[in-house]
């Protein structure tokens, strides 16, 4: 897959020593629903541009950060490969270099990333990033099992590096940031941000296609087009909640604005889902079986978002949003009880 991320996209990818985006949340997030509305895969490819520039940003050294803006200016794509089967990659140390071994699944962008952040189990079995020049090695590319039901063009194949040997200053941060929060959690605000882009783009594609052929006035489809309306205004709003989150912590990074983050993006990833599925089923139907051939867009759209709307743990998502709330719930009951003591009401 050749990958060019166009320069408007290209011109939010710059993070202060925080990993906070220089031009702001607003742009980052608008830049995201931006490449979601145009292609989705391009859109996976950047999420993961800005993950992985965040990531150098925020627990690099002076000389990474350094590197990694002037690879970042030179066009290289960064990326953040985290998904493993098996045993997954592991690096021991020797004469002063990390040996690598193992494969990684689902490494997004394999034949076009540059500088992908692949996380290594150390000697002590700690998870480490490792910041690879995949220009400067060679790994082993396995696409035989990579045939998905949409989101093909992101290539997220599966990747091997034994043999591989790094640097000892490739290690990024320390074992463990890479699962810091809010960071790794609130991360998902990016890509259901890229998704909403590509539902309000279906959502657009509808309405185009139904006026073009006159069905503008049908009350049925005025009336499933009024529940996409909805749907997508809902996830616009869990979107700009997660944004917010983030511009909260951002000026004030403390406990209580880092779980907000949390607790945002976890409703936002559960929210945009049950909206996309919502909208997916009535543009489909609106559309019948005439709409999805091509020259119209909407087998692909379809597709890729069925597919990116399939990100790890949803249940385990749910589960911790039940958990905060029964959590909250308890602290109010527990003040509100201390209160009433102290006041002897």
């Amino acid at each position: 897959m050749s990958v060019t991320l166009d320069p408007d996209l290209l011109a939010v990818a710059h993070y202060d020593d925080r990993g906070v985006p220089v031009l702001g949340r607003d742009a980052e997030i608008a830049a995201l629903a931006r490449a979601g509305a145009r292609d989705l895969c391009v859109a996976r490819i950047f999420e993961g541009h800005l993950n992985g520039l965040g990531l150098v940003a925020r627990f690099g050294t002076t000389a990474q950060r350094a590197c990694a803006r002037l690879d970042a200016r030179g066009g290289r794509i960064f990326g953040v490969w985290n998904t493993e089967d098996e045993d997954g990659v592991a690096f021991d140390v020797a004469d002063e270099r990390l040996r690598l071994r193992g494969w990684k699944s689902w490494a997004s962008g394999a034949r076009a990333i540059a500088r992908p952040i692949v996380t290594a189990r150390d000697a002590d079995g700690r998870a480490q990033m490792l910041l690879v020049p995949l220009d400067a090695i060679a790994v082993a590319i396995d696409d035989t099992k990579w045939q998905p039901l949409g989101m093909e063009a992101t290539d997220s194949v599966r990747v091997g590096f034994d043999g591989v040997t790094l640097p000892r200053d490739a290690r990024l941060g320390e074992p463990g940031d890479y699962m810091r929060e809010p960071w790794f959690s609130g991360g998902a605000t990016r890509f259901v941000a890229a998704q909403t882009g590509a539902l309000e783009r279906l959502v657009t594609e509808t309405l185009e296609y139904l006026i073009d052929r006159g069905r503008d006035a049908d009350s049925l489809q005025v009336a499933r087009v009024a529940e996409m309306r909805v749907a997508l205004e809902t996830a616009r709003l869990h979107v700009a909640r997660g944004r917010d989150a983030w511009k909260a912590f951002d000026a004030a990074p403390d406990d209580a604005h880092a779980a907000d983050v949390v607790v945002a993006a976890d409703c936002a990833r559960v929210a945009v889902a049950r909206a996309a599925t919502g909208i997916l089923e009535r543009a489909m139907t609106a559309v019948g079986a005439r709409g999805l051939v091509a020259p119209h867009p909407f087998a692909r759209l379809v597709r890729d978002l069925q597919m990116y709307l399939r990100q790890p743990a949803p249940d385990a998502i749910a589960r911790r949003i039940g958990d905060t709330a029964f959590a909250e719930a308890r602290s109010a009951r527990t003040i509100g009880s201390a209160r009433s003591t102290a006041t002897g009401a």
